[in-house]
């Protein structure tokens, strides 16, 4: 293993740990539900917040202007919790520290102190085993992401990271020359990832590790949390507790959904890390307690981080919790903790918009955009619906035929739904997996007009991939619940065999010898198999790519245009190919960033679908002498991708998509000559003079 091999990753989880972690500790939280719930999603609110100061001049986003940012938040924090700890206001707690023995009986002290140890241990187990995937299915973290929404993140990363540019209202660029005009896209994945890559490694590297670790240890961690917070409402022992953690990470380590179903299915990175937060960020909005006003100050501040992700989180976390307090309003305990919540559940929400105010409105530009997509799915038999998501098919790309699927994970998301039957405790855990089991189950029905599609889908351009990774989501809480309380019954019933000696039927070691034998044969039987098929099905997108986008052939090029343009020139490309990678490397100027051009630009798209025509076309020619393009890069072999909705003014009129028709049959054209060439790649030279010389 090579020491980069080792710094990139420890740099990357520097970046996610260290902000959030240093906040916390001085708002005085000391709650470890709350530091693995709120510590990335915290950094990333830090990072939103630096992006925004960016925009001061001559204060460009980097690693000091986070560190200026996050010393002078942590300071105010310090300061304010000192004043409330001296105040005569008590911090209450959400609930009283009793237990309910009748639910899960209370354990001795040497068992309890077994407990959590362990329970310690499967959540540090869970996070290596949830990482490995993305350490071998890469290949090395320079490996070139191959999906054309990956490459846009990555040129985005590169673009922050080069020009120390982070505000909402500089971010997506489209003239990479003068940095606009600019459309809209959510900036909390790349500026972490760019924060990542500046102090260790590029823009690549930032943004693989940064992936890497979010979609596995942090939603390892987010999950354990959510179980956590689920058990500390039923009021059940510390114990409990951390043991709830502990079996939810081991079962969230090797879950197919959301991160890596969604990154091989599309590259849709910032949508599967804005997912993986959310299991923590529930955690936190359901354990707040009366007036903690610092934790909710944190609470908005992560919640603005995630949103800035993935504008999609609103519905994300916001429908899951609805659901959640619906379901627990209907206990009186249930709407006496919404009482006492509500408030600092408030200045949350106030903190939120403020913190993320530039990601809001930009997202509001947007919101007519993705509700304007085609359902991805046709109409499916209701047995199909059904069981799909209940087994937790994988399906997509991978699985056509729907052959496999995460069985072990899904029987014991099912026991915990007996389970919470059977006990009567735990709806609202129950609630939010029932709830998007039903909107998926729904949307695969009636894709076009269901329930799914019309309140749900256009919160996530009614793709069922995205909305079907929520029932995961939830997975984890419910088979930490139904494996402890089936454990719990098995002690009950062996303590209860009287011909038994007594040590043997002790309800204690009964029950942690129960435990044993499950995690064991879940891990060798479920948790490490499914971890090998996940780290195969993202090598089939790095380090053995099924489709290349991005090769060495692309590689040499941007090296040799590097060497050869003049400031001020640029390149005509596709992004539809390795082009991309040219800026992202080595800063050539290209004049296409999105796959489909721009409607806000229209020359964009004018040039992909008639590049060609210059020299019988004076408005192309014009065009070209105007963006003072040299040169023109050209891969014969792009890989097909999908052109419906997505098209600006539909000026393809093709379904899909691979080489532009202006960029075919250049050869031989007045003024153009090849430059370079590496297999499928060419780079053109254009002499302008040429081209100004030429008449209709």
């Amino acid at each position: 293993m090579t020491t980069a091999n080792l710094v990139y990753p420890l740099v990357g989880l520097l970046v996610l740990a260290v902000p959030g972690l240093l906040l916390q500790l001085a708002a005085g939280v000391r709650d470890k539900l709350w530091l693995a719930a709120l510590t990335a999603p915290v950094s990333i609110g830090v990072f939103v917040v630096a992006g925004v100061v960016s925009a001061i001049p001559g204060v460009p986003y980097s690693p000091w202007l986070v560190l200026v940012l996050t010393v002078v938040l942590a300071a105010v924090l310090l300061l304010a919790w000192r004043r409330l700890r001296t105040s005569a206001v008590p911090i209450e707690p959400i609930e009283p520290a009793e237990t309910e023995s009748s639910f899960l009986p209370s354990l001795p002290p040497r068992l309890v102190l077994l407990a959590k140890i362990a329970a310690g241990l499967l959540c540090l187990g869970a996070m290596v085993l949830a990482f490995q995937p993305w350490r071998t299915g890469l290949g090395g973290w320079a490996t070139y992401p191959q999906e054309h929404d990956t490459i846009t993140h990555t040129w985005l990363t590169a673009y922050i990271e080069r020009t120390g540019r982070g505000a909402p209202w500089d971010l997506l660029p489209l003239d990479l020359l003068t940095g606009g005009p600019v459309s809209f896209y959510p900036s909390g994945l790349p500026l972490t990832a760019a924060l990542s890559g500046d102090l260790a490694g590029g823009a690549v590297v930032g943004f693989n590790v940064i992936n890497a670790l979010v979609i596995g240890p942090v939603f390892v961690l987010g999950c354990a949390a959510l179980a956590a917070a689920i058990f500390r409402r039923l009021k059940v022992g510390p114990e409990w507790t951390a043991l709830a953690g502990g079996i939810a990470a081991l079962v969230a380590a090797g879950l197919y959904r959301p991160g890596v179903n969604l990154l091989h299915d599309g590259g849709i990175a910032p949508n599967a890390v804005a997912m993986s937060l959310a299991p923590g960020l529930i955690a936190a909005l359901i354990t707040i307690g009366r007036r903690q006003w610092l934790r909710a100050v944190l609470l908005g501040l992560g919640l603005a981080g995630v949103f800035a992700v993935h504008p999609s989180s609103v519905a994300t976390i916001g429908a899951s919790v609805v659901v959640f307090w619906v379901v627990e309003a209907c206990t009186a305990r249930g709407r006496e903790i919404l009482r006492g919540q509500w408030p600092v559940l408030l200045v949350a929400g106030v903190v939120t918009v403020l913190a993320a105010l530039g990601q809001v409105l930009g997202s509001l530009s947007q919101a007519t955009r993705t509700g304007s997509w085609q359902p991805d799915i046709g109409p499916a038999p209701i047995g199909d619906a059904v069981g799909t998501n209940l087994m937790l098919t994988y399906g997509g790309y991978f699985d056509s035929k729907q052959m496999y699927a995460q069985v072990a994970a899904a029987t014991m998301a099912l026991l915990g739904v007996a389970a919470i039957l059977l006990t009567r405790r735990a709806w609202g855990a129950l609630g939010m997996w029932a709830f998007w089991l039903l909107i998926s189950v729904d949307f695969k029905l009636s894709p076009a007009s269901g329930i799914g599609s019309t309140l749900i889908g256009s919160f996530f351009y009614k793709s069922y991939v995205r909305i079907q990774a929520h029932v995961s989501l939830f997975v984890p809480v419910l088979a930490a619940f139904g494996v402890l309380v089936t454990a719990v019954a098995v002690a009950k019933l062996v303590g209860s065999w009287r011909k038994l000696p007594a040590a043997v039927r002790a309800p204690g070691p009964v029950t942690a010898a129960v435990l044993a034998v499950v995690v064991l044969v879940y891990t060798g039987w479920a948790a490490i198999p499914y971890e090998h098929r996940n780290a195969e099905i993202v090598a089939s997108r790095y380090v053995k790519p099924e489709f290349v986008r991005v090769n060495d052939d692309d590689r040499k090029a941007a090296d040799w245009l590097a060497a050869n343009i003049q400031p001020g020139q640029r390149v005509m490309n596709s992004a539809n190919d390795g082009s991309t990678f040219a800026y992202i490397d080595d800063a050539v100027p290209l004049v296409n960033v999105v796959t489909l051009g721009n409607i806000q630009i229209p020359y964009t798209f004018e040039l992909l679908k008639s590049f060609h025509d210059y020299p019988k076309n004076p408005q192309i020619r014009q065009a070209i002498l105007d963006l003072n393009i040299a040169y023109v890069y050209v891969d014969s072999q792009a890989p097909v991708m999908g052109a419906g909705p997505g098209a600006p003014a539909n000026w393809l009129g093709e379904p899909t998509y691979t080489v532009a028709p202006g960029l075919k049959y250049l050869d031989g054209l007045p003024g153009i000559s090849v430059g370079f060439k590496s297999g499928t790649v060419t780079v053109y030279r254009l002499d302008r003079r040429a081209l100004a010389d030429l008449r209709p």
